[in-house]
């Protein structure tokens, strides 16, 4: 390979946070960012699973550093914020991964679950974007936010994620508000949203779903993490050094149907 591609995905020298990093997507992103040579805070509401992907970090020769917050809590973020400063000594990248997705029909659904979603999809977004900038701008060297959306936000796929597919949606309008917001201080903002996606945390009733989504999505397969992953890498380096606040779908083609 020309070492003019390799400096493309090249993350040496960067850290970043990502959030909801101890399973399923997040846990792929970790691995990506770490075999790009990014140190990484991993953060996550279960300890347990943050401390087993950060000790993957160092077993891979990359300093990592388990986090538990909440990013619906602005106390914990926060903290989450300055703990990775100075354990890792600045920011360059956060991913705001960490997302719940209850399934809930509208006429059924309690006001504290339409409220829990959205502070964890929603307001987490903001509490994270909004610490990390200030991180992002003490250094003067930039950064890169990237937000895990979903196809819900443009398209229903089934009833009962009414709760979700709206953060989500408000996921992608943040993410154009602080790309613009944030250009002049060299951090790039983008959105990635992914369709069906088989993980940890989707696998319980999944496989019911799983045939209905395949029959609608062309390339006739639901991803693998690591394929989500793999669009944030792209995110996150400078190989997109002239995108920002821009909404980019990996979905084998589902929103075509």
């Amino acid at each position: 390979m020309h070492p003019e591609i390799e400096k493309l995905f090249n993350l040496s020298g960067q850290v970043a946070l990502v959030t909801g990093g101890g399973a399923g997507i997040g846990h792929a992103v970790v691995q990506r960012l770490t075999q790009a040579g990014a140190d990484i805070a991993v953060a996550d509401i279960d300890g347990a699973r943050a401390e087993k992907v950060a000790a993957e970090v160092e077993a891979f020769g990359r300093r990592g550093v388990a986090i538990v917050a909440d990013v619906s809590d602005e106390a914990s973020v926060t903290a989450m914020i300055a703990r990775t400063t100075e354990q890792l000594g600045k920011l360059d990248i956060l991913v705001n991964n960490a997302g719940i997705f209850p399934s809930s029909n509208i006429a059924d659904m309690p006001v504290k679950d339409w409220d829990r979603v959205m502070a964890v999809n929603l307001r987490g977004v903001f509490l994270c974007t909004r610490e990390a900038v200030k991180a992002m701008r003490a250094g003067g060297r930039g950064g890169r936010i990237v937000n895990i959306s979903s196809t819900e936000s443009f398209h229903p796929t089934v009833q009962g994620l009414a709760h979700y597919g709206s953060s989500k949606g408000g996921v992608n309008l943040f993410t154009k508000n602080a790309a613009l917001e944030f250009a002049p201080d060299k951090i790039a903002v983008n959105a990635v949203c992914p369709g069906g996606t088989l993980t940890e945390g989707t696998a319980e009733g999944f496989e019911t779903l799983r045939s209905f989504l395949e029959a609608r999505i062309p390339l006739r397969r639901v991803a693998a993490p690591e394929e989500i992953a793999a669009v944030v890498l792209f995110l996150a380096s400078p190989a997109a050094s002239y995108v920002t606040g821009a909404t980019v779908v990996a979905d084998g083609g589902f929103l075509l149907t």
